[in-house]
């Protein structure tokens, strides 16, 4: 799909200058881009061209020796307005280019120019990518998606190099106070002589190794540490023998056995005769610091499988729907009572599919939302639990092991909640997944609902409570249990007691975020080796919970015909076999080229359109807008497989559009279309 490009100066300023490149010296990974160009586009030129609001600066430079030159000469303006590749195969062969500075210009005149934009992750064009000639020419379809993808990995290097001064930044932070708090940092310092016999063991050492002073001195650093790293140290000591000094980062134990990560500096000391007498040895803890890097690096992986699953979950969509759809038809059609288990079958399982579908795309969404500090928009409703309750149930029943017994309490009469069912549900699959992992030999997760008084004492003591009527969701498991010493740190960012792959510690830091979000708090109790209950306390409403859709009516049609516009064959034929079976028309295009052929010769007919939001030739956005220019008040009803409806750019106001993921249900888009076409 083509990118959005953002055209407003103020907001494509501000994205140049948020990467702090200008007037920076020239670097590396930047020069060999630039080199890059001109060897796949076989030009003398090639600039990587950032604009500023009134000049234009060049970060790399190949085959021209200029810094920077006004914005209004050269054509780089022209490229970042359009957002698109600009070609000029000869500039004195159009008199709009054959006046510029740069072609007239003696020492410049410049024949052929191309360029791409630098498209930052928002859409503002920064800059270009631009190669250069003294000679008309021409460049290949593949020279130019070859400089295209040159592009996107400049601003790739510049995201990575403004993440890297970010890092640097934090380190910077982290000297200074370091240098501030000199008299109590924890750096051990040792002292041991030639022989690595330790001379000097002082009381930061004592703590971070255990060991204390009377213990280690007089003692060869091998007996106190891994013989396994004596050959390493060895190699340290001849450096320190023959350059004076050696830094870098040891693995170590501690007395008790612990792993410990130190950035290690040796220095030589020397006697009053400038010959070699002892090692001075001071490290530091950076144990913590390493974990937060791996973890970091962790989520970002997990960011990119996130994205690889967004596109798998789109596909699977795609599949199911006309799955639950024909399913629907043919329950209705055939009364055979040995095809309709059968049938029902079918249905539940896809059913189940759409669910696990749904359920990749919160994870998507949710580590998008977390790793890069995205705001996610809330869209409450009033719900019943107990219906979250049952589904959660069925998905951890078919997915924990046997070994682990499931059971739900839900309290009689429950009250509703005002809440996001999709975020609700990610917090307690999150709760559910942490018991499981609690419990590697087995055991009991219970998982109850129920109405609960908070009056003014308990709310006293609970700073988060507030005096009223809340739900309490109790999640609690018969496992291993929490120590003490962590139990206040577990809802920390980035704080895990998981092995390494198995955690990223930012499940109960979001779920904390969201339930505070729904106005509610999170309370845990656990005991070593006896399990752990959280309780998650929902402020309750007075109002009536939204109906299940199977619940409700199929509203039929009364002969309008349908547009349905999807590049899927398999739910075009079954979208319209369902309008049909409910008293609807449909006609059927495969893109948004075909749909407004079709809308054009038939639009006196046609009553509502059902519009794919991804699709070849014509995307859905592109389709809408046009439809709706020719009639604004067309119903039109928005479906994808990936998007959510906070990423559609569709009007929410507008009563004559909605949105519908995918897969659904028949019941779900005559449900739909009926709301639209009746308003």
């Amino acid at each position: 799909m083509k990118s959005l490009v953002c055209n407003n100066e103020g907001s494509r300023l501000e994205a140049l200058r948020q990467y702090q490149i200008l007037d920076t010296p020239p670097e590396e990974a930047f020069d060999e881009l630039a080199f890059l160009a001109t060897q796949i586009c076989n030009t003398p030129i090639a600039l990587i061209n950032l604009i500023d609001a009134n000049r234009q600066w060049f970060k790399a430079k190949v085959g021209l020796d200029v810094q920077e030159m006004p914005r209004d000469t050269g054509f780089g303006s022209i490229c970042i307005e359009s957002g698109e590749v600009l070609i000029i195969p000869d500039t004195l062969a159009d008199e709009r280019f054959a006046t510029n500075p740069i072609v007239s210009d003696p020492g410049l005149c410049i024949r052929f120019y191309a360029s791409a934009p630098l498209l930052a992750p928002g859409g503002e064009a920064i800059g270009t990518l631009c190669i250069v000639d003294r000679i008309p020419r021409q460049i290949s379809p593949e020279q130019v998606e070859a400089l295209q993808t040159l592009s996107r990995l400049i601003v790739r290097q510049l995201e990575i190099r403004r993440e890297f001064a970010k890092l640097a930044s934090i380190k910077q932070e982290y000297k200074q106070a370091q240098e501030a708090l000199l008299d109590i940092v924890t750096d051990a310092i040792v002292v041991q002589d030639l022989d690595n016999k330790i001379l000097l063991w002082n009381k930061n050492a004592e703590e971070l190794y255990g060991w204390k002073s009377e213990e280690a001195i007089g003692k060869q650093s091998n007996e106190l540490f891994c013989t396994e790293s004596w050959p390493q140290n060895l190699e340290i000591y001849q450096t320190v023998l023959k350059d004076g000094s050696w830094q870098g980062e040891l693995q170590k134990i501690s007395k008790s056995g612990k792993n410990l990560i130190v950035e290690s500096r040796w220095t030589l000391i020397n006697d009053e005769h400038s010959q070699a007498k002892s090692i001075l040895v001071v490290d530091t803890d950076i144990t913590h610091k390493k974990q937060l890097e791996k973890q970091f690096l962790h989520a970002q992986r997990m960011e990119s499988i996130g994205t690889l699953a967004s596109g798998i979950a789109h596909d699977l969509n795609n599949v199911l729907s006309p799955i639950l759809m024909s399913v629907h038809l043919l329950k209705s059609k055939i009364s055979d009572q040995q095809i309709n288990p059968m049938l029902s079958i079918i249905e539940s399982n896809a059913k189940r599919g759409a669910d696990l579908v749904k359920q990749v795309l919160s994870f998507t969404r949710g580590i998008e939302g977390n790793v890069q500090g995205q705001a996610t928009t809330r869209q409450s409703t009033v719900l019943q639990v107990k219906h979250l309750l049952l589904e959660i149930q069925q998905i951890i029943s078919q997915t924990f092991p046997k070994s682990i017994a499931v059971f739900i309490k839900i309290q009689d009469k429950l009250l509703p909640i005002c809440a996001d069912s999709t975020q609700l549900h990610q917090v307690l699959i999150n709760l559910c997944v942490n018991a499981r992992d609690a419990m590697p030999t087995g055991g009991t997760l219970t998982i109850s609902a129920e109405n609960i008084w908070i009056d003014e004492t308990y709310a006293s003591m609970h700073i988060e409570a507030r005096v009223g009527i809340y739900i309490v969701l109790t999640v609690a498991d018969t496992g291993l249990g929490i120590n003490s010493e962590i139990l206040d740190r577990i809802f920390e960012p980035f704080f895990t007691t998981k092995e390494l792959g198995k955690g990223t510690g930012l499940g109960l830091s979001t779920a904390m975020r969201i339930i505070k979000e729904h106005g509610g708090f999170i309370t845990v109790s656990s005991f070593v080796g006896k399990g752990t209950k959280f309780k998650v306390y929902l402020p309750a409403v007075n109002q009536v919970p939204m109906p299940l859709l199977e619940d409700t009516a199929i509203p039929t049609g009364s002969g309008e015909c349908i547009l349905v516009v999807d590049d899927e064959t398999t739910i075009q034929e079954i979208t319209k076999t369902s309008l049909e079976n409910y008293n609807y028309k449909a006609m059927t295009a495969g893109d948004g080229v075909e749909a407004l052929a079709i809308y054009a010769q038939h639009k006196d007919k046609i009553s509502a359109a059902i519009i794919d939001m991804i699709m070849s030739k014509m995307d859905g956005a592109t389709t809408i807008r046009t439809l709706q220019n020719i009639n604004p008040l067309l119903p039109i009803i928005v479906v994808s497989g990936l998007a959510t409806s906070e990423q559609v750019p569709m009007d929410k106001t507008d009563e004559h559009t909605a949105f519908l993921p995918k897969p659904y249900t028949t019941q779900e888009l005559l449900k739909t279309l009926h709301s639209v076409i009746s308003q």
